[in-house]
């Protein structure tokens, strides 16, 4: 689960680095995602090499099923 968070917040940081118009944001940005890139790199190798030993494409489906479905039900409960 924390790597799907994960991956979501380095996509929409990666979104909102190239919407943003300054030039620093952008600097800023750049270099925040290679601050988290390097801070998790190690991590970020291992489960490459352990998804890549064994492709676990139905899990990966179901852990994104499940976390689509926790923010549907969290946003339900929000709401009403």
């Amino acid at each position: 689960m924390e790597q799907l968070i994960a991956i979501v917040f380095i996509a929409l940081l990666i979104y909102f680095v190239v919407k943003v118009g300054s030039f620093l944001w952008r600097i800023a940005g750049v270099l925040f995602l290679l601050f988290v890139l390097y801070t998790y790199k190690d991590q970020l190798i291992t489960q490459f090499n352990s998804f890549l030993d064994t492709p676990n494409f139905g899990g990966l489906f179901q852990q994104i099923g499940n976390f689509f479905n926790g923010i549907w039900d969290w946003m339900m409960s929000f709401l009403f």
